[in-house]
């Protein structure tokens, strides 16, 4: 457990608010927390005098290393600030359902004490502002007035500005230490909890993979600089309504005139809200396109270079900029402008006052006038602040809208069922799982375009695309009542059932076939067949990532996954097999051995210390598929899945790997192991034969070549020296039945259904 959980579990008890509560302690004398802001006190957690070691070490070196800097704050740790905003979301889902469920909300229950406590703030800051200028300074004017001195009544009035001034800079000061921690605990909350999501997607067909980089290199600033300024708004009105009430004491009825102006300045900031969120909309439109497109072409570079297609890929990069930087020039216009207008309003509002009070006939002294001007002045902090604090909390409306429409998405359910029997480690009855299939486009969901001008012919083609779209979900609604492999053993609820699809235009295609499989602990299990069999989806119903029609699919132990496809990740050779675990010298070395990467370390220049390159691109596609398994068999699992492991590997090596890595090493786990070398498979406990998304043979080597069915054949075949037949079925056949040794211990196949699949449309 993460040291930080548990030294915040441990204080949980004592109170909510215990370390809070500390840090409203005037002085405080404390070392025990190894950042120095958890052991200040409120001076010197409002002067930011904690922060005076670390400018004297920089000040000593003339640079800072990052040795000098102090580790993070428990407190802003991502563990902790994410498991909390996480239990706050599902609270919010359990109570109020995807559709109502609101981030925004939860974002403010997340920030809400620490923002009132700055709200707070907020309001002292604005109060000393305003009340130096009202009473002080006006007290002042009207003194040097009068013909009488008064020593101490003058010194009075000259410290009550001092210590006006004094509390307005230490609480704004406040202020911005409490928003900016607020802001650094909301932002790494809701990117850690995105990234975990990220992880654990079942597919990201609702979403470009543009879309998913902005999000998280952008979306998560947008809710860092609304808890860092968008509380300032809150000031704003207090004060106007103070100093519209101060005016027309001071002044008269004529005072309603410049406190007219500040206040019809909020609702133009409101309006002009709507247009920040509206280029913001189309913006974030324009720069998910370009991010997908530039992946693409990195992706595709090589493509592009031998097609030369470099000219006509940069001139669409170049529109798709074109327009991107035509939107934020027309929201940069915009800002300005609101920007621009905030301090001339004291301006504005100062000339409409004097010139109708003047020109009504009332008497203007100068303690008045001037007292008026200050207090215009001291409204000037709120006007300012006003659109930088609309902006973005525009921002991060939209950035909450495309962050929960991310954390709605579905997720890969691990199978929690445990199987029947105690020596049993994989158990699948009766099942048909299907794999889901959606028309959706690729691009920004509907939600996250921008609204524009509605036109009748768009919205005739709109609503004709949506009828169509719910004659189709009512075609495939008796398909789309498949469940999801979730942790429940219960079947969905009536009401489960009955909610509709939660992917666009979704179908789902059956691929295997009241499957029946029993996998003892211990055992090496082959799976072999014809290309399209099902052999890679069976493994995937197993992961939980397909959808599970009918039947029940129960597993007890832990998975190591080696892919078709090896996964290299862009780090040195050795922590693509450590993949996060500890340093086991022993263990290591013994998994190299296994999997033949000795001469390949002796090759590279720095040994397993050598960093690979994106994908692989500095290995080969051998050296990629053992470096692969040597990552499956350094985790330590109980169950390991190997997808065709051999495939791309020569004869020799393929054979000591074989012996060393899968039949001794892995001599006491549960092996599935997926291949087309049928040679291997006779070494096997036991053999699955797959035909058209059924399990059609099982047994032992021996008992399968003696029932000489379609195994039978193909191995026939291999041995005589000629190519295995190789069968791609479109459409299946009328009948197949399971073919099973006459052995009474030998567990049967599966007997598949359904034989017909209809087209999809």
């Amino acid at each position: 457990m993460n040291p930080c959980l548990g030294m915040l579990d441990e204080g949980h008890h004592k109170g909510k608010y215990r370390f809070g509560w500390n840090l409203m302690k005037p002085i405080r004398t404390t070392s025990k927390h190894p950042h120095p802001i958890d052991n200040a006190g409120l001076f010197s957690y409002t002067t930011f005098s904690w922060l005076t070691p670390l400018a004297r070490v920089a000040y000593k070196k003339g640079e800072l290393q990052t040795d000098d800097v102090w580790s993070l704050s428990k407190h802003e740790s991502s563990d902790v600030t994410c498991r909390r905003l996480e239990r706050l979301w599902q609270q919010e889902l359990q109570e109020r359902g995807p559709e109502e469920a609101s981030l925004r909300r939860v974002a403010w229950v997340f920030c809400r004490t620490r923002l009132i406590i700055s709200i707070v703030c907020l309001m002292v800051t604005q109060l000393a502002g305003f009340c130096g200028p009202a009473f002080v300074v006006k007290h002042l004017l009207e003194y040097t007035q009068e013909e009488e001195s008064n020593l101490r009544y003058s010194l009075l009035l000259v410290f009550g500005l001092l210590m006006t001034e004094i509390v307005r800079s230490w609480s704004l000061a406040l202020t911005w230490a409490l928003n900016y921690r607020t802001g650094v605990r909301l932002r790494g909350a809701i990117l850690t909890m995105a990234f975990k999501k990220i992880l654990r997607l079942k597919n990201i067909k609702e979403k470009s993979l543009g879309e998913l980089i902005n999000i998280c290199s952008n979306d998560g600033q947008r809710m860092f600089e609304a808890a860092a300024v968008g509380s300032l708004l809150a000031g704003g009105p207090i004060v106007a309504i103070l100093g519209m009430i101060y005016n027309v004491i001071i002044l008269g009825p004529t005072g309603f005139l410049g406190s007219a102006v500040f206040i019809l300045f909020y609702p133009a900031m409101m309006f002009a809200s709507r247009f920040t969120a509206y280029f913001r909309r189309k913006c974030v439109s324009a720069t998910d396109e370009r991010v997908q497109k530039m992946n693409e072409v990195l992706n595709y570079i090589k493509f592009i270079k031998m097609y030369a297609w470099v000219k006509a890929f940069s001139q669409n990069v170049q529109k798709i900029r074109e327009e991107e930087r035509r939107i934020l020039e027309r929201a940069g216009y915009f800002q300005s402008i609101t920007v621009g207008v905030a301090p001339i309003v004291v301006v504005i509002a100062s000339v409409v006052t004097f010139s109708v009070h003047m020109f009504l006939g009332y008497d203007l002294t100068a303690a008045q006038a001037f007292t008026v001007v200050t207090v215009f002045n001291s409204m000037t902090f709120a006007l300012k602040v006003t659109p930088f604090s609309v902006k973005s909390l525009s921002e991060a409306s939209v950035a909450a809208d495309r962050f929960k429409s991310l954390f709605l998405m579905e997720e890969v359910h691990m199978v929690k069922k445990k199987p029947s029997g105690p020596l049993t480690a994989i158990e699948v009855n009766h099942a048909t799982l299907a794999w889901e299939t959606s028309h959706a486009s690729v691009q920004s969901s509907p939600k996250m375009t921008p609204k524009l001008k509605k036109d009748k012919r768009a919205e005739g083609k709109r609503a004709k695309a949506k009828a169509q779209q719910r004659e189709g979900q009512q075609a495939t609604l008796a398909e789309q009542k498949g469940h999801l492999l979730v942790d429940s053993d219960d079947p969905p609820s009536p009401e489960e059932e009955s909610k509709p699809p939660h992917l666009a235009n979704v179908r789902l295609q059956k691929v295997l076939y009241n499957v029946d499989l029993e996998i003892e602990k211990g055992k090496l299990v082959g799976i072999c067949g014809s290309v399209g069999s099902g052999k890679t989806s069976l493994i995937s119903a197993i992961l939980g990532q397909m959808t599970l029609l009918e039947g029940s699919i129960s597993v007890d132990g832990t998975f190591a996954y080696a892919a078709q496809q090896a996964w290299i990740l862009n780090a040195t050779l050795r922590d693509n097999i450590l993949f996060g675990k500890e340093f086991d010298e022993e263990r290591y070395n013994t998994v190299l051995n296994d999997c033949c990467l000795r001469p390949d370390l002796a090759i590279l220049p720095n040994g397993d210390l050598t960093e690979i390159g994106e994908r692989g691109a500095n290995l080969s596609g051998g050296q990629r598929q053992r470096i692969s398994l040597a990552r499956a068999l350094y985790s330590e699992n109980s169950i390991y899945i190997l997808d065709d492991p051999l495939s791309a590997l020569d004869a020799h090596v393929g054979n000591h790997i074989f012996n060393s890595a899968i039949r001794k090493h892995l001599k006491s786990k549960t092996v599935l192991f997926i291949t087309h070398q049928l040679q291997y498979l006779v070494d096997c406990d036991e053999v699955v034969f797959m035909k058209e998304g059924c399990i059609t043979e099982r047994g032992s080597h021996e008992d399968l070549m003696n029932l000489n069915g379609d195994y039978a054949a193909i191995f026939n075949s291999l041995q005589l020296g000629e190519s295995p037949h190789i069968e791609i079925n479109v459409k299946k056949t009328a009948s197949s039945s399971l073919k099973r040794p006459q052995d009474k211990n030998t567990k049967s196949g599966s007997v598949k259904k359904e034989k017909l699949v209809k087209k999809e449309e």
